[in-house]
């Protein structure tokens, strides 16, 4: 039987009634919606999306070794940790990761329901792997890697095809052949190669590079078909380089495309500072920066309609892991200008932001940053960068103290149904949700009638 808890009350402070009238009552920005008993099938890796075919929202939990990044279990759970299936060994060892994992959900076949997709390694023939190292990448595979699709409902296989060996990084859904709707692939290895594959399986084309962590597609050219940003490349939907810049060693890691309200196209991407450039690869603007590890853009003051958060990890290039070690959040405008940093404490080298659509009703999003270091919770930023709520990692009480200082990641999305995003914290030894208490301000309603038909 699956343990877990459900937090419906709302900590509140009762009204104070005074000379000018009663005070409001005052809410907390967040509150506990589930904190789930994920037993020996924790993970670092979460995927979101229906699971059980009643158009909810559910999690699934994906498991892998965490050296050769071998994907051996799925768990597909409910928002309040119920299971719905599961397909490979359990281990809590096998919770923690160190990159991408290849695996998404996806309404793969165009049916209505979705499918889960997973990409299985190709044998790593030479050298031969000890079993303990992080293994990347190797001098002679045996075989192809294959890509497994399984009903979302059942975990049931449903079909497969073969993908170049060494693409079992990650990948993402582009329209490269215009079919109107995200059904071909891109996929990669860790460092070094991309393709770009057809819907069937067919390879359309291959590059060789520096592709970095996770590619950025979007249709730039508006010829009705996905372009494909690395950061250092952008790359048409037939793999021909549009541009191209010399990398110098490094990867990207993180890139985003945006198209404000002048229609102009914004690629960026960090590494060695934090990269604005326009579509034919000029740059736009640049600030230097050690390694800018995370570039989020969204809406987080409301005299722009548009803004970027950038982590860089400066302070920790020489002395990673270090107990003293911090990151720094920067917010940019559109045009590249600072408007507020803020340094983390120490330990807080790891972080990474979100953008959260936590108020709703078109208001201004907020900034979700995690990996604090062991034991801290998330915080919840706004646009000015002031901390308003802080949501610690939330586990079952059998679980012990040493348990409790694992690192954990988060996702956003709207799971409760209430138009705002919820915060879904989990990690190899726990998962919990958030959301927001406060009512949403939804626009008065005038002109009411008994007789409608104004």
């Amino acid at each position: 039987m699956i343990r877990l808890t459900l937090i419906v009350g709302l900590l509140c402070v009762a009204p104070i009634a005074s000379a000018q009238g009663p005070k409001p009552i005052e809410r907390p920005w967040a509150r506990l919606l589930s904190r789930m008993d994920v037993k020996d099938f924790g993970a670092e890796t979460v995927r979101i999306g229906d699971l059980d075919g009643d158009g909810g929202p559910d999690l699934l939990l994906v498991q892998s070794h965490y050296g050769s990044r071998k994907i051996t279990c799925l768990t597909a759970v409910t928002i309040f940790g119920k299971v719905l299936w599961q397909t490979g060994a359990p281990s809590a060892e096998n919770g923690r990761i160190y990159s991408d994992l290849p695996v998404q959900l996806y309404d793969w076949d165009n049916d209505g329901a979705n499918e889960v997709l997973y990409v299985r390694q190709a044998k790593y023939a030479e050298p031969a792997y000890d079993g303990r190292s992080v293994r990347e990448r190797a001098a002679r595979y045996e075989g192809q890697a294959t890509m497994l699709i399984l009903d979302a409902t059942t975990g049931r296989q449903k079909g497969s095809f073969s993908l170049p060996a060494p693409a079992d990084d990650c990948f993402l859904f582009a329209d490269l052949t215009g079919r109107g709707r995200r059904e071909d692939l891109v996929v990669k290895d860790r460092y070094w190669n991309m393709w770009g594959l057809a819907h069937d399986g067919r390879v359309l084309w291959h590059w060789s590079g520096s592709p970095g962590h996770f590619p950025a597609v979007a249709d730039v050219d508006g010829d009705g078909r996905d372009e494909v940003f690395v950061g250092f490349a952008l790359l048409d939907h037939d793999g021909k380089v549009l541009f191209s810049k010399d990398p110098k060693g490094a990867h990207q890691d993180a890139c985003t495309l945006v198209r404000p309200a002048d229609g102009r196209w914004r690629l960026l991407f960090g590494n060695g500072g934090i990269h604005c450039l326009a579509v034919d690869g000029s740059e736009l603007w640049h600030h230097p920066l050690g390694e800018a590890q995370h570039v989020v853009a969204g809406h987080f003051q409301k005299d722009s309609p548009l803004q970027f958060v950038v982590v860089d990890r400066t302070p920790v290039a020489s002395h990673r892991r270090d107990a003293n070690a911090w990151a720094i959040l920067y917010l940019y405008d559109l045009g590249g200008k600072e408007l507020w940093r803020r340094q983390q404490e120490k330990g807080a080298w790891a972080i990474a932001p979100l953008a959260v659509d936590w108020f709703g009703a078109g208001s201004p999003q907020a900034i979700l940053v995690y990996g604090q270091g062991p034991g801290r919770p998330a915080e919840l930023i706004g646009g000015h960068g002031e901390t308003f709520a802080r949501l610690p990692m939330e586990y079952t009480p059998d679980r012990t103290a040493e348990d409790r200082k694992a690192d954990f990641y988060a996702l956003v999305a709207d799971v409760w149904g209430d138009s705002r995003e919820e915060v879904i914290l989990f990690g190899s030894r726990g998962a919990c949700l958030y959301a927001n208490p406060r009512p949403s301000a939804n626009p008065t309603q005038y002109n009411e009638t008994l007789y409608p038909g104004m």
